[in-house]
């Protein structure tokens, strides 16, 4: 496949495919070279298989994130060739790692040829562009949270997936203008033609929440039909069931069996982007007073920026309006990791999601032994204490009969008359 190459420039970054002709024509060919020349933060790159380092900066008290890092940087396409773990009392406020240890950095940075540096952490703006002036402008910098847009761009499917993610991308750099104007040290400068005009960053921050209100608008609309859609789904009688859960807990999996779909797995973190709806029965004669509409969507993720949370709004919206929701929990993974992740699903649901049934299918018990299985059990029911646990495995279908039983139940379905009744 033909390499792509574009420019590392930091309004596009903001603006996406913004034409730079279509900027001259609209603010005026002084402002155009003004902003090329403010935020130009590097040359060319390629968009995928970057050689990248990954960065950790550890404090007391904090959960290591080197390793779900990994998975999303290889995700993305990036070809992750090198770790630097950094333990501290406290995050540096200029480079989150201590300025002995980006130093490091930079040195392995030109010795190996390495084109992306990824922060396991959130960086500031002001972390960001000091980081660049360290590493060099040729270098591409980003955060956990960067790097989940990443991922998110790379796999969207819809337009209503397209412009969340325009959304938040844009409001999560909102900042990076004023602050790479201020590093350059050029604030005081004022653009336009004949006389002093405005001020470089205020030019920055009108057209970003110009293009904010754009996509808020646009999707709007979008939304407004997905509603209509849920409604006329309960006008038809079709109850919702949601699958949910921490990214990569075998969610895809199971709606593939029960929808007999062919849904791509296994490509790392949030290989679902978009919500998914089809109907599925309860039993083997597909009797429609034993249906139901079961939607696969996007995985939970710990700690994810306020900001970067509109990204999730579809699939919030489907679990807030559902019936009944399978939350599930990948029963394999050892326990310190599972008591974390369903932490974070708790905790975004809590937020988000009220009165709506759950039932906690705790997946992948072919990959575990009965003992582990047990220690699971026990963690998943310190956090929640009220729900009903069924083990399955979406993959080999070990209970799944139980576990059709068991929605069946929830929804109160009828049961279908054999023939001769």
């Amino acid at each position: 496949m033909q390499e792509v190459r574009r420019p590392r420039l930091l309004y596009w970054i903001l603006f996406g495919e913004w034409s730079l002709r279509n900027l001259c024509a609209i603010r005026g060919r002084q402002e155009n070279e003004f902003l090329l020349r403010v935020n130009t933060t590097g040359s060319v790159r390629p968009v995928w298989n970057l050689k990248a380092l990954l960065v950790e900066c550890l404090v007391p008290r904090t959960k290591p994130r080197m390793d779900e890092v990994n998975d999303i940087a290889k995700a993305a396409g990036y070809d992750v060739v090198g770790q630097a773990t950094q333990h501290r009392d406290f995050v540096d406020s200029s480079y989150c790692v201590g300025e002995g240890k980006i130093g490091e950095i930079a040195k392995t940075v030109a010795k190996d040829s390495i084109e992306a540096v990824i922060f396991t952490r959130q960086l500031s703006a002001g972390q960001m562009f000091r980081i660049k002036k360290k590493l060099g402008d040729a270098i591409h910098v980003l955060d956990r949270n960067l790097l989940i847009l990443e991922v998110f761009e790379k796999r969207n499917a819809t337009p209503e997936a397209k412009l969340q993610i325009a959304l938040a991308r844009l409001r999560y750099t909102f900042s990076w203008g004023r602050e790479s104007i201020r590093m350059r040290g050029i604030v005081s400068e004022q653009m336009g033609r004949g006389g002093p005009g405005r001020y470089p960053y205020e030019v920055y921050e009108a057209m970003s929440r110009k293009r904010i209100s754009r996509i808020e608008r646009d999707l709007r609309e979008l939304r407004s039909r997905s509603g209509r859609l849920r409604e006329q789904r309960g006008k038809a009688g079709f109850r919702i069931v949601s699958l949910t859960g921490y990214t990569q807990s075998g969610k895809t999996t199971l709606f593939n069996r029960l929808a007999s779909e062919s849904k791509d797995i296994g490509l790392g973190p949030f290989t679902t982007l978009s919500t998914f709806a089809r109907r599925v029965s309860t039993h083997s004669t597909g009797h429609t007073g034993n249906s139901f509409i079961m939607i696969d969507s996007i995985g939970f993720i710990e700690d994810l920026s306020p900001l970067l949370l509109n990204a999730f709004h579809t699939s919030l919206s489907e679990l807030a309006n559902s019936d009944l929701i399978l939350l599930f929990v990948d029963g394999s993974e050892e326990i310190e990791t599972v008591a974390r992740k369903v932490t974070a699903s708790h905790e975004i649901m809590n937020k988000e999601i009220h009165g709506v049934p759950i039932l906690i299918c705790i997946n992948k018990v072919d990959l575990a032994t009965r003992e582990h299985l047990d220690q699971v059990l026990a963690e998943t029911r310190k956090i929640f204490d009220k729900c009903e646990i069924l083990e399955i495995s979406s993959k080999t279908g070990a209970n799944l009969p139980a576990l059709l039983q068991k929605i069946a139940e929830k929804l109160m379905l009828p049961v279908p008359m054999t023939p001769g009744e």
